[in-house]
């Protein structure tokens, strides 16, 4: 259907609405917040709204009439504006938006968003400016403040990265530290933190009885606090060492005193043990004390096979009323291996929350003992990253192993 547009007649209303335009106007300038004014071609004030009037300190808007921005702001800021209206009369081009700064003569500063258009008479000649200004000086502040506080925290995690960096440094020394070289032991390691310090920890104390004695600990918790811990962990294995008497279970007995009541709400795991004389016929027995970490591996190589021990019970370090298990000695004879991990191996989990599992740690295990020993760690690690399938750590991971040559 075609519709058929009617002219409509002025009513009564719309004709009170035109005769009342002036009225409407003066009712604008009077009640608006915004800074509503018009200017003629030489930009004197022909009309402005009382929010500027007040705005600078004149009681009636009628005031401003005449007057031009050099008598009201800095001579550079009001050249600023000058120009601008002179350049909008010429192209006749508007400005829509402006972010101003406005500089009083008293040198305060304030902030403006102006939109300034030509203004025609219906004739079509050109009369002067039509311009609004909004005080945005709250929101700009904010926004400087904003811009100051997030370049404080880019400098702060500037230094934060730094810091991160020299406690890697420092971490990667301190762990394992001094390795000591024993004829007919092979000692291989991994110390893999989930971010760049981590809270496991190996080392080879040195005693009086001239064995080697190692330890290997995981602190509750991942990162910065958790690596500060390992220093205490690390200084009070090496002051335990100082009067070792061959029994681990007093060694670990004697970190956990030192440790407990010195970490906020966490614990300690820990295994320790130190390896016998070698015999004749080149076995050695390997006696271990754990706190909290109770499974091991022994790969029996002339059988070609892995055998998972359950060391006796024990309790983590340091909360009140635990103890190391007691000692437990292991037969290994030439080719065997000795492996203990921290639980970020076992437990690292796979897109669908499944954990890789001693199963999995055997196999791999297994699969590659025909490498040696530091490359069948390396690939138990390499498997679990594959498993995962994700860029980061989920958990700190350390590995230890013993070869008997």
């Amino acid at each position: 259907m075609k519709r058929v547009a009617s002219k409509i007649e002025p009513n009564g209303n719309s004709m009170l609405l035109r005769a009342s335009a002036k009225r409407l106007f003066e009712s604008l300038m009077e009640q608006t917040a915004d800074r509503i004014y018009i200017k003629d071609k030489q930009s004197r004030f022909i009309a402005a709204s009382q929010a500027l009037a007040d705005m600078h300190g004149f009681k009636n808007r009628h005031e401003l009439e005449g007057l031009t921005d050099f008598d009201l702001f800095s001579e550079e800021h009001a050249q600023q504006a000058f120009d601008d209206e002179q350049r909008i009369i010429e192209t006749g081009k508007p400005m829509v938006n402006i972010v101003e700064k406005e500089t009083w003569e008293d040198g305060s500063v304030s902030w403006v968003s102006s939109s300034k258009a030509p203004l025609y008479l219906s004739s079509g000649k050109l009369a002067g400016i039509l311009g609004i200004s909004r005080d945005i000086t709250t929101e700009k502040i904010a926004l400087e403040q904003l811009a100051q506080s997030e370049h404080r925290l880019r400098e702060q995690n500037e230094i934060m990265r730094s810091d991160y960096e020299s406690a890697h440094k420092v971490q990667s020394v301190m762990i394992p530290g001094r390795v000591p070289h024993i004829n007919h032991v092979k000692i291989a390691y991994l110390w893999k933190p989930m971010t760049q310090v981590g809270g496991d920890i190996i080392n080879f104390p040195r005693n009086p009885c001239n064995c080697l004695l190692f330890f290997m600990g995981d602190v509750c918790g991942h990162g910065v606090t958790a690596a500060f811990y390992t220093v205490l962990i690390k200084y009070l294995t090496a002051h335990s060492a100082e009067v070792y008497n061959d029994n681990p279970r007093d060694f670990l007995n004697s970190v956990n005193e030192g440790i407990t009541g010195r970490i906020n709400s966490g614990f300690v795991t820990g295994l320790a043990g130190h390896f016998g004389a070698r015999q004749k016929n080149g076995s050695r027995k390997l006696i271990l004390s754990h706190a909290g970490h109770r499974q091991v591996l022994h790969y029996h190589k002339k059988e070609d096979r892995i055998e998972l021990i359950e060391l006796p019970n024990g309790t983590v370090m340091g909360l009140p009323g635990t103890a190391a298990s007691s000692a437990k000695s292991i037969d290994l004879q030439i080719g065997d291996r000795f492996y203990a991990f921290t639980d970020g191996i076992v437990e690292a989990s796979n897109p669908n929350g499944e954990e890789f599992g001693m199963k999995r740690v055997i196999g791999s295990l297994k699969k590659y003992a025909n490498k040696p020993v530091q490359e069948t760690i390396d690939a138990l690690h390499a498997t679990v990253a594959n498993y995962t399938k994700i860029p980061n750590q989920q958990d700190d991971i350390t590995i230890l192993a013993f070869e008997l040559t």
